[in-house]
């Protein structure tokens, strides 16, 4: 049986998933139980799985499970869908196999992301999904692996892999994505609610002629109260992990990007087209 869901980004959170198919709204659920395997659809213990997992059965069905584990390496075996955009010439979504490609693969390979629009350079990606701190392209040669990634201090994530080059405003890119997770907070934790909104109003300042210099440790203020300590991975300060992760974006981009910032602020708007 398929279940229309209502396209709410939250309820890519397993337990408001399960809401969904109870009738109710797409509120993810407070914890514990902390599994559905506990304690899932109706009380009753029940198993989420994606669709990339589900994709994956077929060929380990016909191959064997060995097979599927010989690809990849460490505790990141097989492949995995990466889905590449932003400033790149074959944006898609690609399988490679996990820790034996890396970010420069993905994004010049001819025959997987082809290389920066007009032969441009990487000023910063985001390594999985804009929940992910960025990474700038001194990692380029990094691994595509779990691990790996992590020991960076961010993570493959959703396998979201989003391009800036040298003409992509990073304080445009960070309004979007904030504006995202305030539009998508289900709105039951008050520091993803209302810290979401503060945020996303004080970036369009920044972006569109009206940022002021304090507005940038205001901004990373919010973002401490929402993710105390501004480490990677976050505090838990809400029901699900919404909330932390709206600090990632913003805090990579004033760490990494802070003259450009200042910037818009000294140019009284956006310096980019």
């Amino acid at each position: 049986m398929v279940h229309p869901g209502a396209g709410a980004y939250i309820c890519g959170e397993e337990t408001a998933l399960i809401e969904g198919l109870e009738g109710k709204r797409g509120f993810p659920r407070i914890k514990p139980p902390f599994f559905p395997a506990v304690a899932g659809l109706y009380g009753e213990p029940t198993v989420v799985n994606n669709v990339e997992t589900m994709s994956n059965l077929p060929w380990i069905v016909l191959n064997g499970g060995a097979a599927f584990a010989a690809l990849g390496g460490g505790r990141s075996t097989g492949t995995r869908l990466f889905a590449l955009a932003g400033r790149v010439n074959r944006p898609g979504m690609y399988e490679i196999e996990m820790v034996k490609n890396t970010f420069r693969d993905l994004i010049f390979d001819p025959a997987l992301g082809g290389g920066v629009v007009n032969g441009g350079e990487v000023k910063a990606f985001i390594p999985g999904g804009v929940s992910a701190p960025w990474f700038g392209p001194d990692l380029l040669d990094l691994p595509m692996g779990q691990d790996e990634v992590a020991e960076k201090g961010s993570m493959l994530g959703s396998g979201s892999v989003v391009v800036f080059d040298q003409f992509t405003c990073v304080v445009r890119a960070t309004w979007r994505i904030t504006k995202f997770f305030s539009r998508e907070s289900c709105g039951q934790c008050t520091p993803c609610r209302e810290g979401s909104g503060w945020i996303e109003r004080a970036m369009y300042r920044l972006e569109h002629g009206g940022g002021r210099i304090e507005d940038l440790d205001m901004l990373l203020d919010l973002c401490d109260n929402i993710s105390p300590g501004l480490n990677w991975p976050p505090q838990q300060t809400t029901i699900c992990v919404l909330g932390p992760s709206i600090p990632s974006s913003v805090n990579s981009a004033i760490q990494m990007f802070k003259d450009e910032f200042l910037q818009h602020v000294h140019d009284g708007g956006c310096p980019f087209d």
